[in-house]
């Protein structure tokens, strides 16, 4: 397959995609039918190459493939557009019905598999580029947000003094596809690079801290330490209030209409996420 040609007849609608995908807001995706074939089409937004190290993340697809954890790439171009094939089945963000067991056993896989980047992840730079640029714009944050960061900042040096191994990074719900045959796989590898294997954990409860904590109980087959609990916690508070930030960033550079998301209700959500984890943690 010529992927020049291919991309050419995509962009000029030689091929027609079948339907678009709830999409997040690093792509818009595609089913696209190729000689009988799906296959998903990935056409990345304005804003992302700004954020992704487009060599590192062809490099981690095609290091994570062989674990049998996600679909494979066929096509990727240099601004980040990709197809890959296509996975028949179901987001887990769409679904009440999951196997939690089988979610830790596809993570273990990549945690377990001695592979790595060479690249850390380096969460908290992330986080304070973020309040940064939100203090720029003029955004008024939260007081709680505000002692939440705070309180953070303190377990700085905890957090960052973990083993690290190679994460996935944005390990939530909408990035786990619950095949028909009962598989899952894991799929968007923009932010894959060494973590404390515990931030994936914690990334599932996006949407439910709980749900991020039964995780951590399959994971450790319900023999977590305190310590190991705390981790998970922290790094939930953390990626709540870096979702807080990012969400009133995009509403103050207008990119919900863009979306058609509210982004202060997304931003209010997070910030109750927060503090419902630290509550949690005690």
């Amino acid at each position: 397959m010529d992927i020049f040609t291919l991309r050419n007849d995509l962009e000029t609608n030689k091929i027609r995609p079948d339907k678009e995908l709830l999409g997040g807001m690093m792509n818009k995706s595609f089913i696209i039918s190729l000689k009988g074939k799906k296959y998903v089409w990935y056409v990345p937004t304005e804003q992302a190459n700004e954020m992704v190290d487009r060599k590192l993340e062809k490099r981690c697809l095609d290091m994570v493939y062989p674990l049998g954890i996600t679909s494979k790439n066929i096509a990727f171009y240099d601004d980040g557009m990709k197809i890959n094939e296509f996975i028949e089945g179901v987001s887990t963000n769409l679904t009440n019905e999951f196997d939690i067991n089988k979610i830790s056993i596809m993570l273990h896989k990549l945690h377990d598999s001695k592979l790595t980047t060479g690249v850390s992840y380096e969460p908290f730079k992330k986080i304070e580029g973020y309040n940064l640029e939100a203090k720029t714009l003029g955004i008024s944050l939260s007081k709680d947000f505000e002692k939440l960061y705070s309180f953070l900042n303190s377990n700085k040096e905890f957090l960052q003094s973990q083993k690290q191994t190679i994460c996935h990074n944005d390990f939530q719900r909408s990035n786990i596809v619950k095949s028909l045959d009962d598989n899952y796989y894991m799929i968007d590898f923009e932010f894959m690079m060494d973590n404390d294997p515990i931030y994936d954990i914690a990334a599932f409860g996006n949407n439910v801290v709980e749900e991020g904590l039964d995780l951590l109980k399959a994971y450790f087959d319900n023999k977590q330490t305190k310590q190991e609990e705390k981790r998970f916690y922290l790094w939930r508070i953390f990626l709540s209030l870096q979702w807080y930030l990012v969400a009133l960033i995009k509403d103050k550079r207008g990119e919900g209409k863009a979306h058609g998301i509210n982004f202060v209700d997304v931003a209010n959500f997070f910030l109750g996420n927060a503090k419902h984890a630290k509550e949690l943690l005690g």
